[in-house]
């Protein structure tokens, strides 16, 4: 692993009303650690996983799954695919621990070391595909050239614009309207519009309030910042002479001195690519840091959650981060959760023992795990292992964590990591718990259509469990949720987050019919 040195960024911004100041955004000199792939890969878009590593395109057009060491891991075509991937073009989000995969022969999933050829695969081209994003809870959106869709339990929905297909799109993002309605922000040339969510499967387009000067030359990219239990996210826009940012209600206009070129973001991190600088932002810390010292121009190719980039340098790839990421498992950014009680794993580098290990929800006390009960993980898990930051009971049984303190609503979760070298590592994850959500899940309503879509074509034709009932699948319930959690279920490939919460939801609730 090597150092890299952060230091201060200075940007220009305009008032609406007039006026132009300078402003230093300062972060003080950090070391980032940089992990080289050990696998060459292509200078496309991919995926990066905030539970580390991700998806690529090597030089000769595969895709290979890396771990956050910069090793292979395993990746094959699903058995039941009709059609094994062809070479890929681009790797895109499609929730937090899965993407969409352009290949020559159509789009394809990729989940947990499987290349899976997702049921709406005909209703889409490969050759049409332009962009994706993912919001709330894992929910995707795809940008093609016949329309805008959602992506939602393993189901493909359009949006249209009275009546018709969103088309001509250039860019996209998941962010707060400008009413602070759940949005998606799209961008069609030199034009940005939002579609602001107004009911569960209803949605209003309505104009950005960039002017025609702002968005001169048109639009080069954008991204969006996930809203916190204090801040209600953020969309950033990027043309060649501008970096623009709204937050809550207004626009900021940032002059940065060279061409912005790419920008990408997760969660609460943006990178931005400009001129021959890298920028990283903190939204939650709100401090920007300007990477030197690379030896060439980078080129971005994913970001994660974690606050990692994966970014090409001469014919090096490299992950970085301004400190050793935490990741976890249990729990992702931007989840609704449902369950008053979880496993959350931990996995901490290994480059020097750790001195204290602890955890909270929101501003509570900090809760101290016992820094000798981490394991090195044997391959393919690197890292320092904690099994559950609950602890462990006597019988090596792990301890969950439980909810049950916390109202419903948004909150954060915080790990902080401090080696005995002085070295402190922290993750916030932020939320929402609806654990005693008012919305009654019923198998007629919200169930039946998920398992005519994903399950029927095996449990209505003979394969055990039948599920093709209310009373099939309530017999079953229990089984069935831990086979879709623990993504064993559907044999086609895994629901996204959001189908996977539906089934669990609806279990917890009582199995309404």
């Amino acid at each position: 692993m090597q150092g890299r040195l952060w230091t201060t960024a200075a940007v220009m911004w305009s008032l609406g009303c007039g006026g132009t100041i300078t402003e230093a955004l300062t972060a003080g000199p950090v070391d980032v650690t940089a992990v080289t792939s050990m696998v060459d890969v292509a200078a496309t878009p991919a995926f990066a996983d905030e539970r580390g590593g991700g998806l690529f395109i090597d030089l000769a057009g595969r895709v290979v799954r890396l771990r956050s060491d910069g090793t292979r891991a395993a990746l094959e075509s699903h058995p039941q695919n009709p059609t094994p991937p062809g070479a890929a073009s681009s790797i895109w989000p499609l929730g937090p621990f899965t993407a969409l995969v352009v290949t020559e022969r159509g789009l394809f999933v990729a989940d947990s070391g499987w290349l899976i050829a997702p049921p709406w695969q005909t209703r889409l081209s490969a050759e049409g595909f332009l962009s994706s994003a993912t919001g709330l809870d894992g929910v995707a959106w795809i940008a093609h050239q016949d329309g805008l869709f959602r992506v939602e339990g393993g189901d493909l929905k359009e949006l249209k614009a009275n009546g018709q297909p969103i088309t001509g799109i250039t860019a996209l993002a998941i962010a707060p309207a400008t009413d602070l309605r759940p949005g998606v922000w799209f961008a069609q040339g030199n034009v940005v519009s939002v579609a602001a969510q107004t009911s569960t499967s209803t949605f209003a387009i309505r104009d950005s309030g960039l002017t025609t000067d702002d968005l001169a030359g048109g639009v080069r990219g954008i991204a969006g910042i996930t809203a916190s239990r204090t801040s209600q996210g953020e969309v950033w826009v990027i043309t060649p002479k501008l970096l623009l940012q709204r937050t809550l209600t207004s626009w900021r206009r940032y002059e940065l001195g060279r061409t912005p070129k790419q920008v990408m973001s997760s969660g609460r991190f943006l990178w931005l690519q400009s001129g021959d600088g890298l920028y990283r932002y903190d939204a939650d810390a709100k401090v920007w840091g300007n990477a030197r010292g690379l030896e060439a121009v980078p080129r971005l190719l994913a970001v994660d959650a974690a606050g990692s980039a994966w970014v090409r340098v001469l014919d090096k790839t490299l992950s970085i981060s301004p400190t050793p990421a935490l990741r976890l498992s249990g729990i992702f950014q931007s989840q609704v959760i449902y369950e008053p009680e979880t496993t959350l794993q931990l996995v901490t580098p290994v480059d020097a023992p750790l001195d204290s290990l602890t955890w909270r929800f929101d501003d509570n006390q900090p809760k101290t795990v016992d820094v000798a009960k981490g394991q090195v993980g044997a391959p393919p898990q690197q890292g320092l292992v904690f099994h559950s930051l609950g602890g462990v009971e006597p019988s090596g049984h792990v301890k969950l964590v439980s909810f049950a303190a916390l109202t419903d609503g948004a909150h954060t979760l915080e790990v902080t990591a401090t080696t005995v070298d002085g070295v402190e590592s922290k993750r916030l994850v932020h939320f929402d718990l609806e654990a005693s959500a008012s919305v009654q899940i019923s198998w007629q309503r919200d169930i039946r259509p998920l398992a005519e879509a994903r399950c029927n074509q095996c449990h209505s034709t003979g394969t055990k469990p039948e599920l093709a009932t209310f009373e099939q699948w309530k017999t079953n319930a229990t089984a069935a949720a831990n086979a879709v959690r623990d993504r064993r279920m559907p044999a086609d490939g895994p629901l996204d987050a959001a189908g996977i919460q539906l089934v669990q939801r609806w279990v917890s609730g009582g199995t309404l019919p």
